[in-house]
């Protein structure tokens, strides 16, 4: 069978599909709530059933009944011999899900061969990139808008919190985060650092905790990808990154990775050198590798989208904060990005103030889009051996406020939890403010009081 009898035979399934959903909402209007749900006017390859699905929504959205006579009368009469077809097709509502499972499968396939004729004819790399991109959108099976009633949810409720099936959340593995950061499929989260302050070993150490579960992409704008193997292996078998930078490792430390090896190796964590890919690259790419977790590092490095105008930082870190934001949303996946801070501030007396979430650099989107925020620094600001504090700083699912002390050891570029506790210094001082308010003779009149009558 040639590509033009596959065509015909696959459009030929997609629209049997299209009149067995269309027969099911009009022979039985309990059927259309869950096609509406189910399926979009996107997923209809004829203009007929595509444009009859429309008025059927529009009706049931208004709250008027979907009746055939009625959705023939919208329509006009070209329509009534389309209408009475999709009745005939369709002996029973009761195969509506699977008409549109077939439906979705069969459009979608179809759309993704239309693109590949595409891509044979597209003149140049860019228009092959935006054509990718729109197959990446089209294998994205999370739909962009989901209606719950109060029923709906009701309903599910006992499903989502079945204590035999524990909700699944990513699993930091660290310091006791698992308890208070609850972070799910589609969430994003910033973790911002001052430089040095050891964000991106930090961030290898959770990426490598989480991938024992989940696969994860590690895109990175500043690292080349063997260094961050081996920050991994000195992290992972307590080796000396110094050692294995400057070639000094000896027989036992080789040793010691080998027997490693399966430690090593099991994780589904794989490292990125991502210098030039736009939000769209990345997501692109993760579900074409199949990522459940997306890590970047860092959130400023990323280019604005191809096209339109040039945009200044704040307007370019804000569109990246945003695109990744969709990207989670969009796709379920948990996105882990790293962001740099602004400078420190100090006070008149020369110490240090922490950061806030208004410290994230160049973009208050950030603060914005992220549901959850922590911020990485040393509890001494001028002492290269410091402790870390990492502050829960944002938290939409939780408490935030958690203040965590961290030992970095920086030579095995590993974290772990510190035994003292922190205790976070004020702030902000209060501005000093001149008292211009004066105490009130006794009966005295304030501007707030109204004219006196004469």
């Amino acid at each position: 069978m040639n590509e033009n009898n596959n065509q015909l035979a696959l459009s030929s399934e997609a629209l049997s599909a299209e009149a067995g959903v269309l027969g099911s909402m009009l022979i039985d209007e309990k059927a259309v709530g869950p096609m509406m749900l189910a399926l979009t006017e996107e997923d209809f390859l004829s203009p007929e059933g595509k444009r009859v699905f429309q008025v059927i929504r529009d009706r049931y959205a208004r709250g008027e009944p979907v009746d055939p006579l009625l959705v023939a009368a919208d329509l006009g009469d070209a329509y009534r011999p389309r209408i009475a077809e999709y009745i005939d097709w369709t002996f029973t509502s009761a195969n509506a899900d699977a008409y549109a499972q077939t439906l979705k499968r069969t459009s979608r396939l179809y759309r993704l061969r239309q693109l590949g004729e595409e891509l044979n004819r597209a003149a140049d790399e860019e228009a092959c990139r935006a054509l990718i991109d729109r197959g990446n959108l089209l294998l994205c099976e999370r739909s962009g808008v989901r209606r719950v009633t109060m029923e709906d949810g009701f309903r599910e409720f006992f499903i989502r919190h079945d204590p035999k099936k524990p909700p699944e959340y990513f699993k930091w593995r660290f310091g006791g985060l698992d308890e208070e950061v609850h972070v799910a499929a589609g969430d994003m989260v910033v973790i911002g650092g001052y430089p040095s302050a050891g964000k991106t070993a930090f961030a290898l150490q959770i990426a490598f905790a989480g991938a024992k579960t989940r696969r994860v992409g590690f895109f990175s704008y500043e690292t080349a990808a063997d260094k961050l193997h081996d920050r991994t292996v000195a992290c992972q078998a307590q080796l000396s990154f110094r050692q294995i930078m400057t070639g000094k490792l000896e027989e036992a430390d080789f040793q010691r990775v080998y027997e490693l090896r399966s430690r090593l190796t099991a994780p589904g964590l794989e490292l990125i050198e991502a210098n030039g890919m736009t939000v769209s690259a990345i997501g692109s790419y993760a579900m074409a590798h199949h990522y459940d977790v997306i890590l970047v590092d860092y959130l400023q490095k990323i280019p604005a989208a191809r096209g339109g105008r040039p945009l200044n930082d704040f307007e370019r870190v804000s569109q990246v904060s945003s695109g990744l934001q969709q990207l989670g949303r969009s796709t379920g996946k948990v996105i882990i990005a790293l962001s740099q801070l602004s400078r420190m501030e100090r006070r008149k007396d020369g110490s240090i103030l922490p950061p806030t979430m208004a410290s994230l650099r160049q973009s208050g989107q950030i603060e914005q889009d992220a549901d959850v925020v922590m911020l990485l620094y040393k509890a001494v600001p001028d002492a290269p051996l410091s402790p870390r504090v990492l502050d829960v700083v944002k938290n939409k699912d939780g408490e935030s406020g958690r203040h965590m002390m961290l030992d970095f050891d920086g030579d095995k570029q590993r974290f772990s939890k510190a035994d003292q506790t922190y205790i976070p210094p004020s702030k902000r001082e209060p501005d000093p403010q001149q008292n211009i308010f004066h105490a009130l003779p006794e009966g005295g009149r304030t501007p707030f009081d109204g004219k006196e009558e004469n």
